[in-house]
């Protein structure tokens, strides 16, 4: 805001400085074709006595009638006070016309024109200049402060998407911890020993979701170490020899300075166990990340099974990550997810964020 409002004053400070420049150009001038001093002390009077009301019709408009009327939408007060303050205008000028006509007079011997003019030109210019002032005035406001509309609403929508972003994300921690828990119960009755061994590596797991998620950004390495925890946890649960779980991730080099936000693929990793593992039928479920020409590629795929197939299109979850997706990348993300013959397919890139 303080930028937005020196930049106003900048600009209506070049503009004056305009107009007194053009001023004595164009007296200068006058004065050296007429064989008279080009500068002298009268110049700068005369030049004060006829910018100086211009210089408080601005003063009045910009301080104080467009701030308080004009900007406050009291738009028939505001145009009622400045036709006042122009007709304030006028009638100094009109004064300073005739006290200067009269002067005239007195010097040099009148001319009679044929035809008087019913509205005095240079009367006539000064009340176009009165007008040019206001509006010239009105115009730069108005551009200034859409401007700062501009940046406040930026500035909304920054802290609503900020808040959206933490919503989204918290819901993650309940949903995962929920499924955590199941599994764990499931396999306390199957495989006590199991049980305890994944009680640790979940304990591994929440710490990071504590301390490490919460952060906009995180390195990309992290995100993979997530990973590779978790699906040795999914290994524990379920038997080798009827689901088949395997993992590709960027090399160390890769990975480097390569930033993403928190728990992004989780969701996806969640769906693919929860809809593509049947306890009666052979399941897989294959995962691959990649990291190339600045951007990663998260790839997750699994079977599909009669009973659950339909329903992995639909759920909270992936409605979740594709609002986070929009308010952290707008449109720079591409995700793909549909039926591959036997397979569930989700392809998500996006943008490679260094740190």
């Amino acid at each position: 805001m303080t930028i937005n409002r020196k930049g106003e004053a900048i600009t209506y400070t070049a503009m004056w400085l305009t107009v007194v420049a053009l001023y004595l150009v164009d007296r200068i001038n006058f004065r050296t074709q007429n064989n008279e001093t080009a500068v002298d002390l009268h110049l700068f009077a005369r030049m004060a006595l006829t910018l100086l009301p211009y210089l408080c019709l601005f003063l009045v408009n910009n301080c104080l009638l467009i701030p308080r009327l004009l900007l406050r939408n009291r738009l028939r007060t505001y145009f009622v006070a400045t036709a006042a303050t122009l007709l304030l205008l006028w009638a100094y000028q009109f004064i300073d016309f005739i006290s200067q006509m009269a002067s005239m007079m007195t010097e040099q011997p009148p001319v009679r024109h044929r035809h008087h003019p019913l509205f005095p030109f240079p009367l006539l210019v000064e009340a176009l200049y009165g007008l040019l002032v206001v509006g010239g005035n009105i115009a730069v406001a108005l551009m200034f402060q859409r401007h700062r509309d501009q940046l406040e609403h930026e500035r909304l929508l920054k802290a609503s998407a900020q808040s959206q972003l933490t919503y989204l994300r918290a819901q993650i921690n309940p949903h995962f911890y929920m499924n955590m828990l199941n599994n764990i119960h499931g396999m306390i009755e199957i495989d006590p020993e199991k049980a305890q061994s994944m009680v640790i590596d979940m304990s591994n797991l929440m710490r990071y979701m504590l301390y490490e998620s919460p952060l906009d950004r995180l390195p990309l390495a992290k995100e993979a170490e997530f990973i590779r925890n978790y699906l040795r946890l999914m290994r524990l649960r379920y038997p080798a020899d009827k689901v088949s779980i395997s993992a590709t991730y960027p090399s160390e080099e890769s990975m480097a300075g390569v930033e993403a936000p928190p728990l992004i693929f989780l969701v996806f990793i969640e769906n693919a166990f929860k809809h593509g593992i049947s306890y009666s039928a052979p399941s897989a479920v294959d995962i691959a990340l990649a990291v190339s020409r600045g951007e990663i590629t998260f790839n997750c795929r699994n079977t599909i099974h009669r009973q659950s197939g339909e329903k992995q299109k639909e759920g909270i979850g992936l409605q979740n990550v594709t609002q986070r997706l929009e308010l952290i990348y707008g449109h720079r993300f591409r995700l793909d997810a549909g039926r591959e013959g036997d397979r569930y397919n989700v392809t998500l890139t996006i943008p490679a964020d260094e740190a």
